[in-house]
């Protein structure tokens, strides 16, 4: 009689167990990023420079923070399935200035 309610019990926590294990590798699979931060770190100014990638990179590597006078763009969120080339596209440096999130100032 020990042996089948030890059975049971230990059968439970078993259950238990590789239900939480089963949860858990559902949601570490949807754990992938929604997107990508890219931030402008040229001094570049030029008409077409915004829209350069090699001028983005994902770590604000100038170390200029972003602030609100409209003089260059700051960063850019681009969502996971698309590129930056995608986004900036054949944007004008205006056109690129009125998607970015925060701009920085005069190199």
């Amino acid at each position: 009689m020990k042996n089948i309610t030890f059975i049971k019990s230990h059968f439970l926590v078993a259950i238990a167990l590789l239900t939480a294990g089963v949860t858990m590798s559902f949601k570490m699979a949807d754990s992938k990023p929604l997107a990508t931060t890219h931030y402008y770190v040229s001094e570049d100014m030029s008409e077409g420079a915004f829209k350069n990638t090699a001028n983005w990179n994902t770590v604000n590597s100038d170390g200029v923070n972003c602030g609100t006078l409209q003089i260059r763009p700051c960063k850019i969120t681009v969502a996971t399935g698309s590129s930056l080339g995608s986004v900036l596209g054949s944007k004008t440096n205006s056109q690129v200035l009125g998607i970015s999130e925060g701009f920085k100032p005069n190199p």
